[in-house]
């Protein structure tokens, strides 16, 4: 059987409970407190040095656009006092033009140094006595070109004077004139069939040779020639000819230049063996010779003969042969090499 429960049973207060909880509520209000203490505090600190920063930026912000107008005015005031030195002369405004490019160069970089917050002063000042300098330059020309504005009125009187007294003399000579271009033409035509006559003097003295003649040959080591036709055994070439009679050139030593053309059209010439440059009238051109022969004229036919002795292989092919007397082509030959 089963107790009964009694209700009228005086319950007892839990008086230590109670007092953990208001311990735990008060703790946590504080910590609470000294939280929103803290991130006050701390926006507060935040909220001083953002402050800070804004005017700093600021102040820059203002100390640069000071800075360019300063540099826009000083910049403006340079062109227009440049502009104004125009109009005189076209050198002078190319010479402004110049320098107004220099300024302007000078400017950009200046701007930059004021963006880039870096000392620009020295380069304000030196833009300052740049402007100055060039406007000084101005005033030099355009004194100069006073000066010579002044010196042309001058020449220009003197010119007149000149123009003037020239006119009479034009006269003067204007009627001398008709007589002396008679002179002056029969002068010339003296002159012309002179010319004519000294080169036909000067033709009939070259003297012409015949029997052109090359043998090509083998020079032994004793000194000893053996006549050869393949171009790899050949090492010297004898070149032979005959003069003709000629009345017109007194008789004595005469020189001949002797040109051989190798097969590509080049001819041979060695400076150190003889070759030299000659001059053929007939062309009126420089002509480069192998070598030369002389020889004892008498106003007959006449054996006269000339060496070439290279020292090298020769080429295979057709050589020519071209003989110059006294600046004119006297006679020509051939000969073939294997």
């Amino acid at each position: 059987m089963s107790t009964p429960t009694n209700f009228n049973q005086p319950t007892t207060p839990n008086y230590g409970n109670e007092d953990n909880n208001q311990k735990r509520i008060t703790t946590i209000m504080g910590v609470a407190i000294a939280a929103l203490l803290g991130l006050c505090v701390f926006l507060l600190v935040s909220k001083i040095n953002t402050s800070k920063q804004l005017d700093a930026t600021t102040m820059e912000l203002t100390q640069q656009k000071e800075a360019m107008t300063e540099l826009e005015t000083k910049y403006n005031d340079a062109v227009t006092q440049l502009e104004q030195q125009k109009g005189i002369n076209a050198e002078l405004d190319a010479k402004i033009n110049e320098q107004l490019q220099q300024l302007e160069s000078q400017k950009n970089e200046i701007a930059g140094l004021i963006r880039k917050n870096k000392d620009y002063r020295a380069a304000m000042n030196s833009f300052e006595r740049q402007k100055n300098q060039y406007l000084a330059e101005i005033d030099d020309l355009k004194q100069q070109v006073g000066v010579l504005t002044e010196s042309n009125t001058q020449l220009t009187n003197q010119n007149q004077e000149l123009s003037t007294s020239l006119t009479q003399t034009q006269t003067q000579l204007q009627e001398e004139s008709t007589a002396k271009a008679a002179l002056i033409s029969e002068k010339t035509q003296l002159e012309t069939e002179r010319a004519q006559l000294s080169k036909k003097v000067d033709v009939a003295s070259a003297i012409r040779v015949k029997n052109v003649t090359v043998k090509a040959v083998d020079v032994r080591s004793n000194g000893k020639e053996k006549s050869k036709s393949r171009a790899s055994k050949v090492d010297k070439l004898n070149i032979c000819f005959t003069t003709e009679p000629n009345k017109v050139v007194a008789a004595g030593e005469e020189t001949f230049q002797i040109r051989v053309v190798d097969p590509t059209g080049a001819p041979l010439a060695i400076e150190s063996l003889g070759s030299g440059v000659a001059m053929d009238k007939e062309a009126e051109s420089e002509v480069r010779f192998t070598t030369t022969a002389t020889c004892n004229y008498d106003n007959g036919e006449t054996n006269v003969c000339g060496a070439w002795q290279p020292g090298q292989n020769f080429a295979k092919g057709k050589y020519t042969v071209e003989i110059y007397n006294k600046g004119y082509l006297v006679g020509t030959g051939a000969f073939n090499l294997k």
